[in-house]
Formats: C-alpha cells, sequence, structure tokens
C-alpha cells in the first residue's frame, strides 16, 4: 500500500459561531489556483530527469513505439514547457521519430499522428508566423496555434478494409525561443507564465484528450518536464512543486554517466519527499554500470532499466538505436500499465477495507454505504486529492475542512482568523 495512499471518513458537525474575522493581508493579490481532477481510466505519468540533456525525449519517443505497436490507441504526449523554439521541439521529435520507426516497420493498422504547440512568447511566435496581431493572450504570450499532422498509411490499408487505426497526439503547451531555463527566458523575453495558468492548461489539454478519445481506445499520457526535477518553471517555482497537485506517478531518468549515481539518488529523493510515487528509473548505458548502486539503494523496490548508449552519429535517424531499445520500452511501458492497475485497483477497494478495520465512533458502521467512505489519495496545500467515482473513476480536489474549520476560509485567498 502506499504511504501517500490514506483514508478519511468523518461525520462533520456544522455549528456556526458570530466571530469577529478578518482577512489576512495581501492573500487576495494572488491567483487562484485551478482546481485539479483528471481521470483514472488510462495512465498519465509524468517524465522527470535528474539533469538536463539525459534522453527524457527519448523516452518519451520509446514509449511511442512501444504502446502504438497495436491498433485501436492512443498516445498523448505533453510538453508544457520548451525553450529553444521553434528550433527544438520535442512535441516535433516524438511526432517525427514515431512516423519514421512507422515506416520502417510498416505495420498492419494505420496512425493519424499531429503536432500542436498551442502558445509562444512573441519572439518565438514570429520564428514561425511574422504577425501576431490579434493572437496575444495577455503577458507577452500569444496563441500561436501552430498544427501539422500526417496519416501513416498501414499495409492493410488497401481501400476495402483498414485494420483499425491508432492516434499519436504531441502538444506543446508554451514555448520560448532562447535555449534557457524557462524561469529566465520567460523574463528575458517578457513572456511569463503564471503556475495557475499553467497548470490550468494542463488540465485543460487532459480534459481535450478524454473527450476526444473514442471508447474502445487504449490511451497513454506522457508529461514531460524540462530540464532536471528541480529545475525552475517560468514563474521561479521549482517543477517537482510546480506540478504537485496532480501527483502523477514518475519515470526517473537517470544519469549513466560519472558523478550520476549522486544526481540520480538527489532526483529520487526529492520527488518521494514531495509525495509522488516513483514507478521505475531508466538509465542511459554509459559503460560505468551505475544501475548496480541504483538498484542497490533503492533495495529493488523501484526497477532500473538500462538503454542502451546512444551513437555519437546519428545515423540511420535513431532508428537502429530505437530498434534495439524497443525491448527495454516494452518492459517499461508494461511497468507503468501495472503500476497505474494497482493503484486504480488499490482505490477502489479502499472503501471496502475501510468498513473492514477502521472503527468510526459515534457511528453505525453497518449504516454507512461504501460510497460515503471518502478516499483521500494524497494532500497538497489546502487540499486533499479525493478518488470518487461518478461514471469513471477521477481523482478531484476537496478542502482540507479537519484543521480549525473555524479559522478556514474556502480557499487560501480567503483564509480568515479570528481577531
Amino acid at each position: 500500500m502506499s504511504p501517500a495512499t490514506i483514508l478519511f471518513a468523518a461525520l462533520l458537525r456544522r455549528p456556526y459561531h458570530h466571530l469577529h474575522l478578518h482577512l489576512r493581508r495581501g492573500l487576495l493579490t494572488h491567483s487562484q489556483p485551478p482546481s485539479i481532477e483528471y481521470s483514472l481510466t488510462h495512465p498519465i505519468y509524468t517524465i522527470w530527469a535528474a539533469n538536463t540533456s539525459l534522453g527524457k525525449t527519448l523516452v518519451s519517443a520509446g514509449l511511442s513505439t512501444s504502446f502504438l505497436s497495436s491498433s485501436n490507441r492512443k498516445f498523448l504526449y505533453l510538453k508544457p514547457l520548451q525553450t529553444g523554439f521553434p528550433y527544438d521541439s520535442d512535441s516535433r521529435f516524438v511526432y517525427n521519430k514515431y512516423s519514421q520507426f512507422f515506416s520502417l516497420n510498416k505495420p498492419e493498422f494505420s496512425v493519424f499522428a499531429s503536432n500542436h504547440v498551442l502558445r509562444a512568447s512573441v519572439p518565438a511566435s514570429n520564428a514561425v508566423v511574422k504577425d501576431e496581431m490579434g493572437r496575444s493572450c495577455g503577458n507577452g504570450v500569444v496563441n500561436l496555434g501552430f498544427y501539422e499532422e500526417s496519416r501513416l498509411r498501414g499495409t492493410s490499408e488497401n481501400g476495402e478494409m483498414m485494420k483499425g487505426f491508432s492516434m499519436l497526439v504531441c502538444k506543446t503547451m508554451y514555448g520560448w525561443k532562447e535555449a534557457l531555463s524557462p524561469h529566465l527566458v520567460a523574463e528575458r523575453e517578457n513572456a511569463r507564465v503564471e503556475d495557475a495558468e499553467l497548470l490550468e492548461m494542463l488540465k485543460g489539454c487532459l480534459e481535450i484528450d478524454e473527450m476526444e478519445s473514442g471508447e474502445k481506445d487504449e490511451v497513454f499520457c506522457v508529461i514531460e518536464t524540462a530540464g532536471g526535477v528541480a529545475s525552475p518553471g517560468p514563474s521561479g517555482s521549482l517543477q517537482c512543486d510546480l506540478y504537485r497537485p496532480f501527483r502523477f506517478p514518475a519515470i526517473l531518468v537517470g544519469d549513466g554517466k560519472l558523478g550520476g549515481i549522486s544526481g540520480t539518488i538527489s532526483a529520487y529523493e526529492s520527488l518521494k519527499l514531495r509525495g509522488y510515487d516513483v514507478v521505475a528509473v531508466v538509465v542511459e548505458d554509459h559503460g560505468l554500470v551505475n544501475e548496480g548502486p541504483l538498484s542497490s539503494y533503492l533495495r529493488r523496490r523501484v526497477p532500473v532499466l538500462v538503454l542502451p548508449p546512444i551513437p555519437k552519429e546519428m545515423s540511420n535517424n535513431l532508428m537502429e538505436w530505437f530498434q534495439e531499445a524497443l525491448p527495454t520500452f516494452h518492459s517499461l511501458q508494461e511497468i507503468m500499465q501495472s503500476a497505474f492497475l494497482e493503484r486504480a485497483s488499490r482505490l477502489r477497494n479502499m472503501p471496502r477495507k475501510a468498513h473492514d478495520i477502521f472503527w468510526w465512533p459515534f457511528t453505525q458502521h453497518k449504516l454507512v454505504p461504501e460510497e460515503n467512505v471518502t478516499v483521500i489519495d494524497s494532500r497538497c496545500g489546502e487540499n486533499f486529492a479525493v478518488h470518487k467515482v461518478n461514471k469513471v473513476d477521477l481523482i478531484t480536489q476537496q478542502f482540507d475542512a479537519c484543521a480549525s474549520w473555524w479559522t478556514q476560509g474556502p480557499d487560501a485567498t480567503l483564509q480568515m482568523v479570528s481577531d
């Protein structure tokens, strides 16, 4: 059982006291964080790394080749923060590499592949489209709306009957032109993005993906961060803190080079201390066998997978490397699928276990239906992340009203204290 998953069930009494209350100064000027909610119908993972340039995007592209090896599947790749755009574009890299891999292997089914770039700074936008008039969305950011797509035809598509199809959807949420840390380039290009805005955009992308997916489609989603675990986002918040309200399970890309053991362990501990579930660690083979000490430190609770060395000369567009690494990506995908199913099953079974194990004072347990038991997955800031079933399994936000409720407001900006 995950230590981050706990149960809560209580009967709340709601007397009203006439107290002299006042607002905490300055809180009303802060931006409201979005209400977090996402579906548990399919896996959603965040790809982290111990440092920059360790191969997060290669892992994302490799997972796309593994998952889209069958029809009636949809792979969603999200890159919230992209610097160096448009010359560097991780979503375009995943889009291109999968297309090349598909052409090389020629499966029977077809794939509809697309790459979107939603918003960008003015300098980054001008490098793609010169006229940004009418597309501004404030704070130096414009709605770029760049889109490209291709239909990758399978061998069975002969005009008579298709053996199903799959989808690859790649999206960059925000792009900046200079290849710098997001907090620095956002300041230089006068295109700052607040945490609440970024999380709201991420939530919206996941909701659109949910609505556009077919009922019979298997869906798999990865969200790739920028730089290392504690690299700042555009507002200056560390990304490990920025994305914490969602608490998506994590894949950590470790460092196989000299000094990489320490950096990988530090990154792992940074994620664990913030409540993330790290499902697997992936390292590139640099001939130093860093995976040995890492496996020993993790006590084999977290699998450590090793990718073949990336060739210095990118011959054959890395297709030979992807082909060689495919068994590792199949293993990684299976680990991720298994962890997702285990988590969903654990959350669904918690109400029944609560009935069997917990004692609730002043309560006739037999009169409490299982659907009235609140299952809390985690807590972040002022809110619990709560598992609910409303046609589908959801993780949604619920205000923590347990602590000193007579001094708490409905959100962080309306906190109340007594005189």
